[in-house]
């Protein structure tokens, strides 16, 4: 919850400006449905930089905040029972990837694929700012509970920045930072696969949509001594 009205926050602050991304995984879904690719290439990298400044920042904040490990801000499944019922690991302790990474990908793509029909489609378009922030907010909000502990990470630059927070805090104070940083594979490219996604299902969307437009019938002007008007 409070990571989603974080992001409302930042929206009120960027959506008129930069769209309120924050999200390399976003950024290019945005890319891809504007269609402007060698135009846009240049905008999209220079996004991508400062979406990964962002994240290091936002980790050399936790760490002077803090200044010691939390578990809480590791990038990592967590086990959601103590009992013998396992979430994301096998007895043995080994993980479910298959369940992490259908998560992250599931949940980018829903949250990416809201976002989308909130900036672009047509209907939406006289909709107030607030309310929209509103509407993404809540669907990351969401995504994150639906996560269900995966980690919840959705953003590729959080991903790396948090997996070099975890190397080197943990490996610094003598633990086994690099232990938590298996999973970055999983973390990075995901949610990147999950907004391709995205943006392929809101293109159909749209498709589909202007197909439906051009079958509704539509009444000719009424002829000049004629009686009704005729549909066409």
């Amino acid at each position: 919850m409070g990571r989603g009205f974080a992001y409302f926050i930042g929206w009120l602050i960027a959506a008129s400006v930069s769209g309120a991304h924050f999200n390399p995984a976003t950024s290019l879904a945005v890319y891809l449905v504007e269609g402007k690719y060698a135009r846009q290439i240049g905008r999209l990298l220079l996004y991508w930089l400062f979406q990964l400044m962002g994240a290091y920042a936002g980790i050399l904040l936790i760490y002077l905040i803090f200044k010691r490990p939390v578990l809480g801000y590791f990038l990592w499944p967590n086990l959601q029972d103590p009992t013998p019922l396992f979430w994301y690991f096998s007895p043995a302790g080994n993980i479910y990837y298959g369940k992490v990474v259908l998560l992250e990908i599931l949940n980018t793509l829903t949250f990416t694929w809201v976002y989308l029909l909130v900036i672009y489609k047509p209907s939406l378009r006289t909709v107030d700012e607030i309310m929209k922030g509103i509407a993404v907010s809540v669907t990351l909000w969401i995504c994150y509970f639906l996560c269900a502990g995966s980690g919840a990470c959705l953003n590729p630059a959080f991903g790396l920045a948090q997996t070099t927070y975890q190397i080197g805090f943990l490996n610094g104070a003598d633990q086994n930072g690099n232990g938590f940083a298996s999973l970055i594979w999983v973390y990075f490219p995901m949610p990147f696969f999950g907004a391709i996604l995205a943006a392929i299902f809101f293109r159909l969307n749209v498709f589909f949509d202007n197909r439906a437009l051009k079958q509704v019938p539509v009444a000719a002007p009424i002829a000049p001594g004629g009686g009704g008007a005729v549909v066409i």
